[in-house]
């Protein structure tokens, strides 16, 4: 009898980018894992070639850039037709077309839902993930709280947490306790960088020594929040790096002691995340995940929505004038994650627990 061929997973994303979506799927390999009754190949396809992922024998990328060229979403649907997989993981509401188009020629293909945020980013964003959601064999989603959020409760029986932790990081080397900001991500409303800016500047009236770095992509507010750093007068104590490479980003962590990100809406925060494992003292709005894993005065330092600039900046100082307060809230903050599970473990078991259950060698989950 010839070897049985592992099942193959594979995950539908837009492109190949720089958040937070993305950065995970990075984290897992593409390829083959595992071995005997738990071997699987797991693929990955990306809608279009922007972000610039290559082409190999598990991933294949779009002809074009443009999110929207046609030709990039048929050439999904002809390669999803053509790889047979037995699981299909969507990402972002991009990839649902895709996965709805090759759900429409092969009606038994099964669908994973994967949401990454807590609130839709506008209506096609909710309508075609509630199409998937509606066809999907589970629900994955970044945390409870976007699972609570998006989910109608007839379909919470689908819902799976997947963790969204992608690496263990040693400690950044922390300077002694002072006003050195960091935030890394994109530079779009939903981050609430023109509040960042507003508690930066009432912290830099108090401290001459006041920094703020930000990292990330325009996503067309850089040259608002660059005029905004000049009315309020702190534009030379301000730098937009632009996009770096994690490895750069996590070298400049290591020069400052806050990550400073008073969010609008999150889900995970996976930038969160990885400043209180590089031993930053988080400055966030408890948004989305972020108070499931994060405590106020201990392990970070919340921001009320309403609070005043001038508000939060004298809690920031009072804590920069207790360095024995600062580390023991920097050591707290990386405590949180030194034990949880990896997100390349946690998807590949739940890749497994579905391809067990569509054998029926496990049963169904039961409703949350």
């Amino acid at each position: 009898m010839p070897p049985r061929t592992p099942p193959t997973v594979l995950h539908l994303i837009p492109y190949d980018g720089i958040g937070g979506v993305e950065v995970a799927a990075r984290s897992l390999a593409a390829g083959p894992h595992g071995t005997d009754s738990g071997a699987l190949t797991f693929a990955k396809l990306f809608l279009s070639c922007k972000g610039g992922a290559a082409h190999g024998p598990h991933v294949w990328t779009g002809p074009q850039a443009s999110e929207w060229a046609p030709g990039n979403y048929l050439g999904a649907v002809s390669e999803i037709r053509r790889r047979k997989p037995d699981l299909v993981i969507v990402s972002l509401w991009r990839s649902c077309i895709a996965a709805l188009l090759a759900k429409a020629l092969r009606p038994r293909l099964r669908l994973v839902a994967f949401l990454h945020l807590a609130e839709s980013v506008h209506l096609p964003d909710r309508l075609l993930n509630r199409l998937v959601m509606e066809l999907a064999v589970e629900i994955w989603a970044d945390s409870d709280s976007t699972l609570r959020a998006r989910l109608p409760a007839r379909l919470r029986r689908k819902g799976r947490v997947i963790s969204f932790l992608t690496e263990r990081m040693e400690r950044a080397t922390r300077p002694p306790a002072r006003p050195h900001f960091i935030f890394w991500g994109r530079l779009h409303p939903q981050k609430g960088l023109s509040r960042a800016l507003q508690i930066f500047a009432a912290v830099a009236a108090r401290h001459t020594e006041a920094q703020f770095t930000l990292i990330g992509p325009d996503m067309g507010i850089q040259a608002a929040l660059q005029e905004q750093a000049r009315t309020l007068g702190v534009d030379d104590r301000v730098t937009f790096a632009g996009p770096l490479d994690r490895a750069e980003i996590f070298r400049q962590a290591g020069t400052h002691c806050f990550y400073l990100q008073p969010s609008v809406t999150e889900g995970m925060a996976m930038s969160v995340v990885e400043a209180m494992q590089l031993g930053l003292i988080p400055v966030v709005t408890p948004v989305g995940e972020i108070p499931r894993y994060a405590r106020d005065d201990d392990s970070a330092l919340f921001l009320p929505p309403d609070e005043p600039p001038a508000t939060s900046a004298a809690r920031i100082a009072d804590l920069l004038a207790d360095p024995a307060r600062s580390e023991a809230m920097a050591r707290t903050a990386r405590a949180v994650w030194q034990d949880r599970a990896l997100y390349r473990d946690d998807v590949l078991r739940a890749c497994r627990a579905l391809l067990d259950r569509a054998n029926g060698a496990t049963p169904p989950p039961r409703a949350r």
